[in-house]
């Protein structure tokens, strides 16, 4: 049922993406501006289309769980419009934390900033300028900086310009707002302790993960619950509650996943804070030396997969994101009035998917 649900909200999210670019194409006048637009939407909408959609189709299956089924059909091309708004949120947090953290490639394009090194690089290659690779750098990182406040402010006014009742309006904008407070309060924390060399201790972690992934799930379910009026307390209140776990539990699923690559770029991510709470000195010691090189081998990488393994980090891992995941289900139970059937099923299925999947 979800890759189904998934399959056909994605195709629906991308539909009114491009009328969304479309119509903004149409009516810029600055075409300096306008060139800046067909940017941001070749990075929101890739050619490869690896885009999952995640928080636009988690606001859309809570408005459909919670609305009466009788008024669904006429709020369904609505809902689907405002849900872009958690998309650019989540497209802007791409495009900063990319940025930051100098990754090339996203959703399988360059990243924002190295679409944008990449074009004013052919803008001056045959030209001879004094310092022109740092100009060059420099022009991705500012264009970035703007272009994902722009994601921000953009999924703002999707929500205030849409068609429901003000009064839902101001609610779902209320959590938009805080989705962001805690996207930038996050990576704001995560920037200092790197550049601080503090190691982070598990609840910092769990902190971080919870403002940098699980909120902005939360939120996004919460504005579909909110918009499609559902109850604070028996309803949206579990519904909220569920999402953090998962959000957590995602996060968590990601370190293993990208446990490799982490190791290479020397991240000092979940599994590397549960190894170090396990470590003997030998391990420990090897441990500190190669994450303080500036460059990682493979066997670099080896070494510190064996010692994650000895220290049984990725099992731990593993059964903390599938505690996280069944704790997420009590709290779907606790709904009240349920959630209709099919949105039921999506929430319990989707609570796997994030613990199960490998990619």
């Amino acid at each position: 049922m979800i890759e189904e649900f998934f399959k056909s909200e994605r195709e629906a999210i991308n539909l009114e993406l491009e009328k969304f670019f479309n119509k903004l194409n149409k009516k810029e006048k600055e075409l300096l501006f306008a060139d800046f637009n067909s940017k941001m939407r070749n990075f929101i909408i890739p050619e490869k289309s690896k885009a999952k959609r995640i928080h636009p189709i988690l606001l859309i299956a809570a408005f459909n769980g919670i609305i009466n089924p009788m008024y669904l059909e006429d709020n369904l091309g609505e809902i689907r419009k405002v849900a872009m708004a958690v998309e650019f949120l989540h497209s802007g947090h791409l495009i900063h934390d990319d940025l930051i953290d100098n990754d090339d490639m996203r959703r399988g394009e360059p990243a924002f900033h190295k679409q944008l090194q990449n074009e004013i690089n052919n803008v001056y290659k045959s030209v001879d300028i004094s310092e022109k690779d740092k100009l060059i750098e420099l022009y991705g990182r500012d264009l970035s900086i703007l272009g994902g406040s722009l994601g921000y402010i953009t999924g703002l006014d999707i929500i205030r310009f849409s068609k429901f009742p003000d009064q839902l309006k101001l609610l779902a904008i209320n959590e938009y707002s805080e989705a962001m407070d805690y996207l930038m309060k996050g990576m704001i924390i995560e920037e200092y302790m790197e550049y601080h060399n503090i190691t982070m201790t598990l609840e910092q972690y769990l902190n971080i993960a919870e403002m940098q992934r699980a909120r902005v799930l939360e939120k996004s379910a919460k504005i579909g619950a909110i918009l499609a009026r559902g109850n604070i307390h028996y309803q949206i209140k579990p519904l909220s509650e569920a999402m953090l776990r998962i959000g957590q539990a995602h996060a968590i699923r990601d370190d293993i996943l990208d446990v490799e690559s982490d190791i290479k770029d020397r991240k000092k991510k979940f599994l590397y804070i549960l190894a170090v709470q396990n470590t003997d000195e030998v391990q420990s010691k090897k441990l500190n030396e190669i994450y303080r090189k500036p460059d990682t081998t493979k066997s670099d990488v080896n070494e510190v997969m064996k010692i994650f393994a000895e220290t049984n980090a990725i099992i731990i891992a593993e059964h903390f994101s599938k505690n996280l995941v069944q704790e997420a289900k009590e709290h779907l139970r606790e709904i009240y009035p349920d959630l209709n059937r099919e949105q039921k099923e999506f929430f319990n299925e989707f609570s796997d998917f994030i613990y199960l999947r490998e990619f």
